[in-house]
């Protein structure tokens, strides 16, 4: 009896750290991103969420982790006209693009590789760019200005794992 207690008492203990190790999300390094590891809708469409970072007032570059079917931070919130230069790098084991047709960016990079992109956030709103091979699997980001602006620019609405 007192064999089958500390059996159950240990198998209670290991669930439970289990349980709180699969709630804690995405591990990803600490780059001052929030909001990782859910889903979110970015200009209508679905896209893993895997970071926001803000980079108002920041002049330069800007990397941005290109993985199998995401973009590291997928959002970056900046200052309306605020141009930055895009650092690419593919993390992952297939071919990635940066993709805004309207401002006719298109940008390949093969795995392992960088490349680089200089890109302007919109007046308001959100800037959205895509991974032309991958967008269907959710390889959507967005250049969104910081504060909100009201335009008829859909904004991301975010759902994340971690609310258990």
């Amino acid at each position: 009896m007192r064999l089958l207690r500390g059996v159950l008492g240990v198998a209670t203990v290991v669930v439970f750290v289990l349980a709180l190790t699969a709630c804690g999300g995405y591990g990803g390094g600490d780059n001052g991103d929030e909001g990782e590891g859910g889903s979110t809708t970015i200009g209508g469409m679905s896209a893993s969420l895997h970071g926001t970072k803000d980079v108002s007032g920041e002049t330069g570059k800007v990397e941005i982790e290109m993985y199998d079917d995401y973009f590291e931070p997928t959002v970056l919130k900046g200052e309306p006209g605020q141009t930055v230069t895009l650092e690419l790098k593919n993390e992952g084991e297939n071919a990635h693009t940066l993709t805004i047709s309207d401002k006719g960016i298109d940008q390949e990079v093969q795995p392992g590789d960088e490349a680089e992109a200089d890109v302007t956030f919109p007046d308001s709103g959100q800037l959205v760019f895509v991974c032309r091979f991958h967008e269907s699997k959710g390889m959507v980001g967005a250049l969104e200005v910081s504060g909100g602006g009201s335009g008829s620019t859909p904004t991301a609405t975010t759902t994340t794992d971690s609310d258990y």
